[in-house]
């Protein structure tokens, strides 16, 4: 097990030293020259009407998540101490399952942090928009984890190390062995990494790094999902839900920010596809 996590701890510092190194071009581009907390609103612009019904529907959600969570309104299944039988599990997922892995666990939940402080790229490139960028990706999570949340809550699920012989007890002593679907890990990566990739599009449509802050952020998120994978957390349905949710959340709140609408699509545009999702790059 310790050369396990020893290798797993070798590959992320690797990762991240990889993560730094295709990021640091943007972080050295052009800085504001004028320092405004509100922004110039000349690509996103806040709006009282909506930022107040994104941010209160979501707290809202989440906020109706916990008292759910905590409580007893949502019925959960009981482990009996039975493995469950894989030939259960449908064919897709029957191809992707694995027993547990805790430094593969924690390796997840590194790539997942790697890919939520993406967005930082553009605290150094867009001094100005500090507030705006700030407010629309506390939305944007806010939202992706409401959203995966409820649906936790609403599918019980027992997810793949309980199939498997060396489960962790203590995750199944705390209920969160039947939380399978979606991945929220996954959920909260890819909607960082779509975030980032979409509005780093929108400030800067014509920057030679544009693709290695999308194949940066997005490397993180996909890593995120390879983890919850490996690691026995996850289906491959689990994960790929979780990519869709995220996605769509960290297009569609900035988008709904977006001063002309109608360019907003103009060089980063991701389609949501039956096998998956898909971005395109203009050039």
């Amino acid at each position: 097990m310790s050369c396990v996590y020893e290798k797993c701890r070798k590959l992320f510092v690797k990762t991240v030293f990889l993560f730094l190194f295709l990021m640091m071009p943007a972080f050295s581009s052009v800085f504001a020259e004028d320092f405004s907390l509100w922004g110039s609103g000349t690509v996103f612009k806040l709006s009282p009407v909506k930022d107040s019904i994104l941010l209160g529907s979501s707290l809202a959600l989440n906020g109706v998540n916990i008292i759910l969570d905590k409580g007893d309104f949502v019925k959960k299944d009981d482990f009996d101490g039975k493995l469950y039988d894989k030939n259960d599990v449908n064919a897709f997922d029957r191809l992707i399952m694995n027993p547990y892995s805790k430094g593969l666990d924690y390796l997840g939940s590194g790539f997942e942090t790697l890919a939520l402080v993406s967005p930082a790229v553009l605290l150094t490139t867009q001094k100005d928009e500090w507030l705006t960028l700030g407010v629309m990706y506390a939305e944007t999570l806010a939202v992706a984890q409401g959203v995966a949340k409820v649906i936790k809550l609403s599918v019980t699920r027992a997810r793949p190390y309980m199939y498997f012989d060396g489960y962790p007890q203590k995750k199944v002593d705390s209920g969160d062995w039947c939380n399978s679907f979606p991945s929220g890990h996954s959920t909260m990566a890819f909607a960082a990494a779509a975030f980032t990739s979409y509005t780093f599009c929108s400030y800067f449509p014509d920057s030679k790094l544009r693709l290695p802050v999308i194949a940066a952020s997005y490397s993180a998120a996909a890593a995120t999902a390879c983890m919850r994978l490996a690691s026995g957390n996850h289906f491959l349905t689990d994960v790929i839900t979780g990519a869709l949710i995220g996605s769509a959340s960290g297009f569609l709140v900035p988008f709904l920010h977006r001063v002309n609408e109608s360019a907003a699509t103009e060089h980063f545009l991701p389609e949501l596809l039956p096998s998956g999702v898909s971005f395109t790059v203009r050039m």
